[in-house]
């Protein structure tokens, strides 16, 4: 998954066991049609939980499992979600955005 697009790279994938490839799979068109779906209000940045990074957020977050799905820095899924499940937390998460930013504005 590179850039905000999460498009496999494939040629790396080959050598990864069957079930981490589709999960893999499975991630990256989430994450696209997520992306699609609310134009620019999403945004994902994958990050490999061997990485500084992540290593830092799964001690932070307690993510013992991946994916973990994150959202404003909170952790959400401790697996991969159904698109349905993601995009009702996501719209849930955006209603109560919404609804703060216009109760300060008031």
């Amino acid at each position: 998954m590179h850039g905000t697009g999460m498009e496999p790279y494939s040629e790396q994938l080959e050598e990864y066991p069957e079930d981490v490839q589709k999960q893999y799979f499975d991630l990256s068109a989430m994450a696209q049609r997520v992306t699609s779906d609310f134009q620019g209000l999403v945004m994902f940045d994958a990050v490999d939980s061997a990485s500084p990074q992540g290593i830092w957020l799964t001690l932070k977050l307690r993510a013992l499992r991946t994916p973990c799905i994150l959202i404003n820095g909170r952790k959400v899924f401790n697996h991969l979600p159904s698109y349905e499940e993601l995009r009702a937390k996501v719209l849930e998460i955006l209603g109560t955005r919404v609804t703060q930013l216009g109760q300060r504005t008031q």
